[in-house]
């Protein structure tokens, strides 16, 4: 297995590297739009059709970290109230729900990739903007995000904790 986490943390690493990038990418270019807009009170053309590419593939891309640093918003009331065998269980279900959600949407949008880099896509707004490695880039984004919670599901069965467990927020009413 720590071939398997060390092979997932690269993996994770590069991709949120580049959802970093994308992510610089937004805050540069609507900083640069407003202050033209504000100036000349016209938009750049094509930032709007690459900001929503960039906010997609700063989500898909950026799963992989929060998955590896064990961070994912969760609510931990039963848990914390069953036996460590049950714990064991209902974590790995957990983990095995959401890989197979990600699957769910993974395998249309590998669909849609593929018909996209067929036909060389375009997105058309006010500028023409290739989006066909985009559909690529979220549809791998989604399979490692699935492969990712399928591992954490067995690590969970197994009773092993992941590499950096997040700092639990407990909240008692």
């Amino acid at each position: 297995m720590p071939f398997v986490r060390t092979a997932l943390r690269v993996v994770s690493d590069l991709l949120g590297r580049a959802a970093l990038v994308f992510m610089m990418f937004l805050m540069l270019a609507t900083t640069v739009d407003v202050s033209v807009r504000a100036i000349t009170g016209r938009p750049i053309s094509g930032i709007f059709e690459l900001s929503e590419i960039a906010m997609a593939l700063i989500v898909f891309l950026g799963l992989g970290w929060t998955q590896i640093d064990d961070a994912h918003i969760r609510v931990t009331a039963l848990n914390q109230l069953a036996p460590p065998w049950l714990r064991r269980v209902m974590n790995a279900l957990s983990w095995a729900t959401a890989a197979a959600a990600l699957c769910l949407l993974a395998g249309p949008a590998t669909d849609d990739a593929v018909r996209a880099f067929a036909i060389r896509e375009f997105r058309w707004g006010y500028i023409e903007f290739p989006i066909w490695w985009a559909k690529i880039v979220l549809a791998a984004g989604l399979w490692f995000g699935a492969l990712q919670m399928a591992v954490a599901s067995l690590t969970a069965l197994l009773g092993q904790a992941p590499d950096t467990p997040a700092t639990e927020v407990s909240v008692h009413g």
